[in-house]
């Protein structure tokens, strides 16, 4: 009923209905909001780029930014190259932001996400997007499939990043889930993880970041990213152009959330954690313990390492200290990488930075002692 309310009050089409062609859930109650559409989105994206290009734009995907600073007459984006690009306003829209260390990362957390996809007789279900309540919660939707076969894609069991290490339970308990109410799915096809961004106040951060003048964000997408993207392209080039937007209130960066204070520290408790783990012991007493495809944090007198064996016994030693803010990496086995909790940072086994907020690999580890174990090593 709040969730009926509020979208009422809104002004979005919703009806109280009941029937889910799932199940056991046949005269369950459902809300249903009708007029929905779908596009594919790397479709839209080529279309984006295409539209970039025509008007004269450029786009250097294989460029590494590491700062977005603000100088007298705009701001100047400087590349891991080398490189300074001057510009009147630069837009960060990196997921996690890279502009800065604190004033949006308390405010909204990371989250790992999974999904599957199994084969499923075209017309079993309904095309339509489906999810429930629950916490975590599941969705469910169909992909257009060859012939008289559709995917159904099955997604939710998420989890902050970091506080577990248990992908393969997480996919699992998936399709068990959606076995229980679509007998007829056939085979799996595809499974992923990925990573959202939840806002302490469920609404995205779109707009002038707190603090500057000519430096915007686009963050807190919530598993909307597509919708947010959007967003973000109507709002901010009017902050740019005309200095204010009708959706200006509703994203602000520099808002104080509608949330108690027990959400607040919930939410930030695992950076205060995560910092204690500097005096904890580590998980294993050395790397010679580490058996082939398995990752560790390993206490070498007063610092830490993180440590991966490969499959063929190479090592890799990197400080466990994330260089957003200096947490304390953990591995991910799943992904084969390792996973700050604090704010998302992921990075690969060699320390090479693979998403944000950081943008600097992790450090080298002090020399080792004779590893025989190994057959090289990388620092």
């Amino acid at each position: 009923d709040p969730e009926l309310d509020a979208a009422k009050q809104i002004g979005v089409a919703v009806e109280d209905t009941r029937g889910v062609p799932f199940k056991g859930h046949e005269q369950a109650r459902c809300l249903r909001y009708p007029n929905q559409g779908t596009f594919h989105p790397l479709k839209y994206l080529r279309g984006l780029a295409a539209a970039i290009g025509m008007a004269k734009g450029r786009l250097y995907a294989n460029s590494v930014v590491e700062s977005v600073d603000e100088e007298d007459a705009g701001v100047a984006v400087r590349t891991s190259e080398g490189h300074t690009v001057r510009a009147k306003a630069a837009v960060v829209a990196t997921n996690s932001p890279i502009n800065d260390r604190v004033a949006i990362h308390t405010k909204e957390a990371p989250y790992r996400t999974y999904a599957m996809a199994f084969t499923i007789p075209r017309g079993t279900l309904p095309d339509a997007l489906y999810w429930d309540t629950l916490d975590p919660y599941h969705y469910v939707r169909l992909q257009p499939g060859p012939g008289t076969t559709d995917y159904l894609v099955v997604g939710g069991a998420d989890h902050k990043t970091g506080e577990c290490n248990d992908g393969w339970v997480r996919f699992e308990g998936l399709e068990s889930w959606i076995r229980g109410l679509v007998p007829d799915l056939g085979r799996e096809t595809h499974r992923w993880s990925g990573q959202i961004l939840e806002t302490i106040d469920y609404s995205g951060f779109i707009g002038r970041n707190p603090g500057s003048k000519n430096v915007y964000v686009a963050t807190g997408d919530s598993g909307q990213g597509i919708t947010h993207g959007v967003v973000a392209s109507l709002l901010i080039p009017d902050l740019i152009t005309k200095g204010s937007s009708p959706w200006q209130e509703i994203y602000e960066p520099s808002r104080k959330p509608i949330s108690t204070a027990k959400t607040f520290i919930a939410e930030n408790a695992t950076a205060l954690k995560n910092f204690a783990e500097y005096v904890a012991p580590g998980e294993l007493s050395s790397t010679q313990d580490l058996k082939p495809g398995q990752g560790a944090i390993i206490r070498e007198g007063l610092t830490k390492i993180a440590a991966y064996r490969d499959e063929n016994g190479v090592l890799f030693r990197r400080s466990a200290a994330c260089t957003h803010v200096g947490c304390h990496v953990h591995w991910n086995s799943l992904e084969v990488c390792w996973d700050c909790p604090c704010h998302g940072s992921h990075f690969a086994v060699d320390g090479t930075a693979l998403n944000a907020p950081a943008v600097s690999p992790l450090a080298p580890a002090a020399p080792a002692k004779t590893d025989a174990r190994s057959r090289a090593e990388k620092v």
